[in-house]
């Protein structure tokens, strides 16, 4: 598969996914800050203030927020899982930290702080095949040991 038919697939297994209620990043970025309940509902705010959809988040904050999935809820991870994915597609050559991190939530299952599935079968096809791609092509930039251990464990199931 090549990186920009995996891109489209992941855009349409995942185009009408919202952060509705979920926690997004500005939150999850508070949170881990452990700041006051007054910023974390700020950056709540924010998250639904800049973000119609998870296809409007800049690459920047793939780069910069490479540790908030440990502090989203399963809802807030299905909204920016298509984003961050999108993001190491195209660059993960670059050495941000979001490209180990987000395997590393996948290999975990991706089910965020509340621990629910809400992953459609179509969305954890794509999440295999990104995998994948990533053991195919990231042998010096990606921990592959974990995707594969990911596919192996969880996602491959979905090939």
């Amino acid at each position: 598969m090549d990186k920009e038919q995996l891109i489209e697939e992941i855009e349409t297994a995942f185009k009408d996914v919202l952060l509705k209620d979920g926690i997004g990043i500005n939150e999850a970025d508070r949170m881990e800050m452990q700041q006051r309940d007054v910023l974390v509902n700020k950056g709540r705010n924010l998250d639904r203030m800049w973000w119609q959809s998870w296809e409007d988040i800049e690459d920047k904050y793939m780069a910069s927020y490479s540790s908030v999935m440990d502090y989203m809820d399963a809802a807030g991870i299905k909204w920016v899982m298509p984003a961050y994915m999108t993001y190491i597609v195209n660059h993960y050559k670059e050495g941000s930290f979001s490209v180990d991190s987000t395997i590393y939530t996948l290999e975990a299952g991706a089910q965020g702080s509340d621990g629910i599935d809400l992953f459609t079968d179509a969305q954890k096809k794509v999440i295999a095949k990104f995998l994948q791609y990533m053991v195919s092509v990231g042998k010096e930039w990606v921990d592959v040991e974990s995707a594969q251990n990911a596919l192996d464990m969880i996602w491959g199931e979905y090939l």
